[in-house]
């Protein structure tokens, strides 16, 4: 989504992924590409092939169209580790979206 109240979505653009599986490294590898759905999403599954140990790392999504970008983190964890999800700015927690859709 583009802007403050998720009012424009980033619909059918292609994004490239980006993973730093050594993070003390700075060495940023591409994991593929998607295209984003009608709503602004995108979903990228780990080819078993690209597999990451447990621990945490860095991810950027960088869109093509223009070089803008998101961070996030992904942690890995055993099989079988209980976790708690949560969300700083309550947008899972929120009944629905100004775009009105689940989040």
């Amino acid at each position: 989504m583009y802007g403050p109240l998720d009012v424009v979505t980033l619909t059918g653009e292609k994004v490239d992924i980006y993973i730093m599986t050594q993070p003390l490294s700075g060495k940023w590898l591409h994991y593929g590409t998607e295209v984003t759905s009608g709503s602004g999403r995108l979903t990228f599954t780990i080819p078993p092939d690209k597999a990451l140990a447990i621990g945490i790392y860095p991810v950027r999504m960088v869109v093509r169209g223009d070089h803008s970008y998101a961070e996030a983190y992904l942690t890995v964890v055993a099989r079988g580790t209980e976790s708690v999800v949560f969300s700083i700015d309550g947008s899972f927690t929120a009944s629905v979206s100004i775009m009105g859709s689940d989040p």
